[in-house]
């Protein structure tokens, strides 16, 4: 974990270092199995459920959806790498510490863990709901630009704004000014959308709203049930 988590900062910079290099480094292989549209992954988004139903996420369709947003991270670029790295860490601890099935709701299972005085799970899905955060912010502030049609803002004002709101109150000096570079390399407006391979601004503007909406109830829910069982409140 690092970037929208917290590590060692000389750790941090060389895990950063090795996957952007890791990503450059990879061939680039063309295909239909390569390329896909985002509006059908926000549609496969809300289809797995960022959402909740009586009260309870499911914790594979929760699963499922975190896992679509991390390959629309990939279409930001490289330097988001390190991102999406963070974020994947995170649902494999989830996966790993807790035994669930298809029927399993991700808030009784927390509740479990946290009866049993454990919170390893717990702390993933913590930093998890974080990157949410984060890129529920970052999409907030794209549907702006797209309402105003101000297609040159600086990204890095977007993303600055997102880190902001979200995790950079839980890093350390040394992080921040890490997560800054990421920020001045981040590709523009323009590049974002032609790299999601967007042909119409207004319904891809709707479905972002559609989707940060949907994101925005999950997140909240995950946020009220730590504060509501008093879990990691060291850390929040």
């Amino acid at each position: 974990m690092y970037v929208l988590s917290e590590e060692s900062p000389v750790l941090l910079l060389l895990r950063i270092l090795f996957y952007v290099k890791l990503e450059v480094d990879k061939n680039v292989i063309s295909g239909d199995k390569r390329r896909y549209r985002l509006c059908a992954y926000l549609v496969n988004l809300l289809f797995y459920c960022f959402k909740f139903t009586d009260g309870k996420i499911n914790i594979c369709c929760f699963l499922e959806a975190s896992s679509d947003l991390i390959k629309l991270v990939g279409r930001l670029g490289k330097v988001f790498a390190p991102v999406k790295y963070d974020m994947q860490g995170n649902i494999d601890k989830i996966k790993l510490h807790y035994n669930y099935d298809k029927d399993s709701c991700l808030l009784d299972l927390m509740l479990e863990e946290h009866s049993n005085g454990k919170h390893t799970a717990a702390e993933g899905v913590l930093w998890l709901n974080r990157a949410l955060l984060f890129f529920e912010l970052v999409f907030h502030e794209i549907v702006i630009c797209l309402q105003g049609k101000n297609y040159d803002e600086d990204m890095k004002k977007v993303f600055t704004i997102a880190y902001e709101g979200s995790v950079k109150k839980y890093h350390s000096w040394v992080t921040q000014q890490l997560f800054a570079l990421i920020c001045k390399m981040s590709p523009t407006l323009p590049q974002i959308m032609e790299s999601f391979e967007v042909e119409n601004n207004e319904a891809f503007e709707a479905r972002l709203v559609s989707f940060n909406t949907t994101l925005y109830s999950v997140r909240r829910k995950i946020d009220d049930f730590f504060k509501e069982h008093n879990m990691l409140q060291d850390s929040m």
